[in-house]
């Protein structure tokens, strides 16, 4: 009776504050080291010094690619939000490339009578050499069409929208099945921005294989993460010490 009760409440779920906090200060320290990169690689150059110009060159480059994605998951965690009421779900929801959420967003409604299951399953992405693990959950219609919810990681602390959660309570609204379909790999993050993600026919990966995968995402992500500090901690010393000098 208290389950049922709880089923029918209107329910609204937003990115928290604390993430949106999170991507603005990640967006302006990315920002901040895309100056500094810019402002190393002038003055070097002016410096005769074109080698190590490029170096910082190539560092600017890297931070925009970093800054765009950080604006874009910024935007999301501004923008996406589900409501459950006790016969359908309205959403504002991205379009989702793989687990970027992508341009435009639209605002549907999902009458829960009109769903067949509610599916999950876990997709690999690469960006470079790094592996990305994610959950992706998508509401599947009696007419054959989905409409993917959105994505999380596998790590119990990501503090992004609680996709896995709203798509139990959509599936438990609805009295329809809650099916998980494995975890396939989904070929590199920039192709599923341009391809989509792979489709829901999609093998399986071998138990081996994802082991292998979760492995380097832990140790790789760490590696990038420490590379990255070190990289911005110099970069501002280096300008520091030139300014002071």
């Amino acid at each position: 009776m208290a389950d049922a009760q709880l089923d029918s409440e209107p329910t609204l779920y937003r990115p928290s504050r604390g993430l949106q906090t999170i991507l603005s200060v990640t967006f302006f320290l990315i920002m901040l080291f895309m100056v500094n990169a810019l402002a190393g690689a002038l003055w070097l150059a002016t410096h005769n010094l074109q080698g190590d110009s490029a170096i910082f060159l190539f560092m600017f480059v890297t931070g925009s690619v970093m800054l765009l994605y950080a604006g874009i998951f910024l935007f999301a965690a501004s923008h996406s939000e589900v409501h459950l009421g006790p016969d359908k779900a309205v959403m504002v929801l991205p379009n989702w490339r793989g687990p970027t959420p992508f341009f435009p967003y639209t605002e549907c409604e999902v009458p829960y009578k009109d769903l067949a299951s509610v599916e999950t399953r876990g997709e690999i992405y690469r960006y470079l050499v790094l592996p990305v693990i994610v959950q992706s959950a998508c509401l599947v219609r009696k007419d054959g069409k989905r409409l993917t919810l959105g994505y999380v990681r596998e790590n119990p602390e990501d503090p992004s929208m609680p996709f896995h959660t709203i798509a139990e309570q959509i599936a438990r609204r609805a009295g329809v099945p809650l099916v998980h379909k494995g975890i396939v790999e989904g070929n590199s993050g920039l192709r599923a921005l341009i391809q989509d993600e792979p489709g829901w026919d999609a093998p399986q990966l071998a138990p081996e294989r994802l082991e292998v995968l979760r492995k380097a995402e832990r140790f790789r992500w760490t590696a990038l993460m420490g590379a990255l500090a070190v990289a911005m901690v110099a970069a501002v010393a280096f300008q520091a010490s030139r300014l002071l000098g």
